[in-house]
């Protein structure tokens, strides 16, 4: 399953805390990861676990819907990647519940879940997943060969006496995973009788002996169950929580409902319908998803509406319990009874049935709050509560069962891509203020939460509210009949929205960037009730090329590339030619890592690469020999490892083998053989380090000898770099009221309205000197970069003058104008414009210089 664009984010954010965590404080690693994070609000003091400083802590902040378990199985390989000192790590998965334990391991084990993909890719289909109650089949090799992970709930290491839950006791089982164990191990061992000393033969024992990655999903409803005293016990390694409503501090990422929104994973807004009594409520439910199911039939999407009723609990004065909730959907709406389920603690009539199964009959579900965890089914569209929906509780869980979109995909028929809610509140303001709450709860902030809420007229036909028909060019269709989408093809079916038009009739709207073949393909395909589809859609296209960017119309900006003549060839300068002109070779450079040591202390390794001290947690000496079969190591076996788990791009596996052997060799003058291959995971550390600090060394001379020795030579042509129509990624496209006149695209990207940017762009945009200018935005396909030693440099503004010189811009605030690598992408643009012959103009901009960025663009270009 490929991820989106927040969850990367998410996984970049992690992948920078526990790689910081591995090398710098934990507080250092908070502030790093929340930079790439982009947390807002949430970003915040570094709280450690109490008890545990030692431990890494981060929480990932995903709103309900947004994928936590899939982005928790990839966690895995993110954290053996930075933090974890072994290749197969143990992975301890704490759950609220048993439904959810039982959902997630039976998603972990099923090898064709993207779960469980996810943690096959990671590491080589080496994995092994247990349920709590399989503890015991745990052996000590499958947990050297494989990386282990067990799902378990939170109460089973919940509890003040150790002795009252099974996973603290004494089991014959997994004593052989402590025979071998030194006296020095820290671990949980019998105080008294015969066994005095030993180590207690414990789940809890062995997961402090193998020092586990904790994963907590659904981190908020264990606040106060995971205390230090239960983690102490564990002995985690890290501790990773993904939570939609964060109690607690360290969330290093927080991703918005608008971003789900536009990643199609989830269902908004939420039609909202109050009625006067539970009875009304469960009619225009039933009409509702009939309704729904209407158009799911047309739109060839294979959906299969379901909707889901809230009945209130068997208490005295209820009415609307589950019993009378089933009896009135059979009797007073005339629903087939083996299309009604009932999931409640005593009634599991979903169990063992595949709602996604084209077969499955299942069309209205029945609960309490049996589903409020452990059931997800995306096709669940109407939610109907018949309990006060003020009352919270189960209410958020339940409504987020109807907010997953299907299949992450968004539909044509715009009623498919929208969530149903009808509730017995005495008035509309009492339903929006209480689903309002609900949405909260689960993450949503309050503004999304209040405009994710529309109310729902009587009828369920089509309003053309302002969320569907936003743009005045766009052609409205109007058509009798709803069209059978089965046939068509993807491209007609992703041009094109459609929606009941409150007149009897569906309207249809296009996306503006269709192209013209699959726009005549849909008018072609529909039956209008006014002027024939084919004149619309041409009259449409007809506007829309008056419309065009100048990109779209066919104007290309190219721009010149760095490049120098080698072994007669013309080659374009990145970082890495950088490197190699400045002598970088494996087989030349100095292979000591000078003040390299390893400690004799159980916990850590230290490393001092020329004066960077850095500590690394790892588990015990013995238990890490054990497992990785240290016993069998020679300088050849741990070369080949450190040549596999280091291994550069752009060297040869030759090369950089013998590389590693002569390190191995080199340390080895003054650290046995056995502790270095215990501490092999903080001697690749410290390969690596060694090696970014010779590339960088080498790319430093590169650039000198560029600015100097080497005469440098423009490529133009096929060799430069162009903006066309055929891409420009904006990012985050510009949403303020400004309208430029000359940007290249009709997007610009990363531009805050107000900011110090845009206030250069403006400048930019009314210079009289620019034909067209593009917003580069930063580490994109679709971006213009110069190479530095050590990266690539985004100049923040690219521009065509009107006399056809090329205009490349970085605009930098004043404190960021006078260091190491401003200087140097300084010289670069100046080595560009010089070598240029007029050319290129390279110009430096700064905030406080020169009266503004139109006056210094008057300066640069004369």
């Amino acid at each position: 399953m490929e991820l989106k664009d927040y969850q990367l984010r998410a996984l970049d954010a992690l992948r920078t805390f526990l790689d910081q965590a591995a090398i710098r404080d934990h507080a250092h690693a908070y502030t790093a990861a929340c930079a790439v994070g982009q947390p807002g609000a949430y970003a915040a003091t570094y709280s450690p676990l109490a008890g545990l400083s030692d431990v890494p802590y981060c929480c990932l902040r995903l709103p309900t819907g947004g994928g936590k378990t899939l982005l928790a199985a990839h966690a895995i390989g993110v954290a053996r990647d930075t933090y974890l000192a072994r290749r197969f790590p143990v992975v301890l998965w704490l759950v609220t519940s048993t439904t959810i334990a039982e959902q997630t391991l039976g998603a972990l084990k099923k090898v064709s879940h993207p779960y469980r993909q996810a943690l096959e890719a990671a590491f080589g289909g080496a994995v092994r997943v247990y349920g709590i109650d399989e503890r015991r089949q745990l052996r000590p090799q499958d947990m050297a060969d494989a990386t282990t992970v067990i799902v378990s709930t939170v109460q089973a290491f919940r509890v003040r006496n150790a002795e009252d839950r099974n996973v603290y006791l004494d089991d014959e089982e997994l004593e052989p995973h402590f025979a071998a164990l030194p006296s020095s191990a820290d671990v949980t061992r019998h105080e008294e009788g015969p066994r005095r000393g030993k180590p207690i033969a414990s789940f809890a024992n062995l997961m402090k002996l193998h020092r586990p990655l904790v994963i907590v999903d659904e981190a908020h409803n264990f606040t106060s169950t995971l205390s230090g005293e239960t983690m102490g016990r564990i002995a985690p390694a890290a501790v990773v929580e993904f939570t939609a409503t964060p109690v607690r501090s360290n969330v290093i990422v927080s991703a918005t409902a608008a971003e789900l929104k536009a990643a199609d994973m989830i269902k908004l807004p939420i039609h909202l319908s109050q009625h006067g009594s539970w009875q009304q409520a469960i009619a225009h439910a039933v009409d509702n998803r009939a309704w729904l199911e209407g158009i799911a039939v047309r739109d060839g999407g294979g959906i299969r509406p379901i909707a889901l009723y809230q009945a209130q609990p068997a208490r005295e004065g209820a009415e609307a319990t589950v019993d009378v909730v089933k009896r009135h959907l059979i009797e007073d709406c005339r629903i087939p009874e083996d299309r009604i389920a009932v999931a409640t603690g005593n009634q599991r009539e979903l169990d063992g049935i595949d709602l996604f199964d084209p077969a499955c009959t299942i069309e209205h579900v029945i609960t309490v709050d049996a589903l409020k965890e452990g059931w997800d089914c995306s096709f669940a569209y109407v939610f109907c509560s018949l309990a006060s929906i003020r009352s919270g509780g189960a209410v958020e869980q339940l409504l987020g069962r109807v907010l997953r979109m299907p299949f992450a995909t968004r539909r044509s028929s715009e009623e498919l891509n929208r969530a149903y809610a009808h509730v017995s509140e005495r008035n509309f303001f009492d339903a929006a203020e209480g689903l309002k709450d609900r949405l909260t709860e689960m993450g949503f902030d309050e503004r999304t939460a209040l405009e994710a809420i529309v109310e729902q007229p009587e009828t369920f036909e089509w309003r053309e509210d302002q969320s569907l028909f936003t743009q005045p060019e766009l052609p409205v269709l109007h058509v009798r009949d709803r069209p059978d989408q089965s046939n068509w093809t993807p491209e007609m079916v992703a041009a094109t929205r459609m929606a009941d038009d409150g007149a009897g009739g569906v309207a249809i709207t296009f996306d503006t960037s269709a192209p013209d073949d699959v726009l005549r393909e849909v008018a072609a395909a529909v039956t209008s009730a006014e002027a024939t589809p084919t004149t619309a859609v041409e009259a449409f296209i007809a506007r829309r090329a008056e419309s065009l960017s100048p990109a779209e119309q066919g104007e290309v900006l190219t721009l010149p590339r760095l490049a120098i003549e080698r072994d007669g060839q013309l080659e374009i300068v990145f970082p890495e030619t950088l490197v190699d002109v400045g002598g970088w070779d494996l087989r030349q450079v100095d292979t000591s890592l000078s003040g390299f040591a390893l400690t004799e202390r159980p916990d850590t390794f230290e490393m001092d690469v020329d004066g960077d001290q850095v500590v690394y947690n790892r588990i015990d000496a013995a238990a890490e020999l054990a497992l990785d079969d240290a016993t069998d190591w020679d300088v050849a076996a741990l070369s080949r490892w450190l040549d596999r788990t280091t291994r550069q791009r752009d060297v040869s596996q030759p090369i950089f083998l013998e590389y590693c052997r002569r390190v191995v060799e080199g340390v080895m003058e003054r650290v046995p053989l056995a502790q270095l291959v215990r501490g092999k995971f903080a001697l690749r550390r410290a390969i690596i380090a060694k090696i970014v600090q010779q590339r960088r060394e080498a790319g430093m001379r590169g650039v000198q000898l560029l600015m100097t020795d080497i005469a440098p030579v423009l490529a133009l042509g096929d060799n430069g770099f162009s903006f066309s129509k055929a891409g420009y990624d904006p990012r985050t496209p510009y949403s303020g009221p400004w309208r430029p006149r000359k940007h290249l695209f009709s997007q610009v990207g990363d531009l805050r309205h107000g900011g110090e940017e845009w206030m250069a762009a403006v400048q930019i945009d009314d210079h009289d000197a620019v034909k067209h200018w593009v917003r580069n935005v930063d580490r994109t396909a679709w971006s213009y970069s110069l190479p530095t030693s050590t990266d690539l440099f985004y100049p923040d503004f690219v521009a065509e003058l009107v006399d056809g010189r090329k205009l490349i811009i970085e605009y930098k605030g004043a404190d960021r104008t006078d260091n190491a690598d401003s200087r140097e992408k300084k010289n670069i643009g100046a080595r560009l414009q010089e070598v240029s012959d007029g050319r290129v103009v390279f110009l430096w901009a700064e905030l406080d210089r020169g009266g503004g960025v139109a006056r210094q663009l008057d300066a640069a270009i004369g």
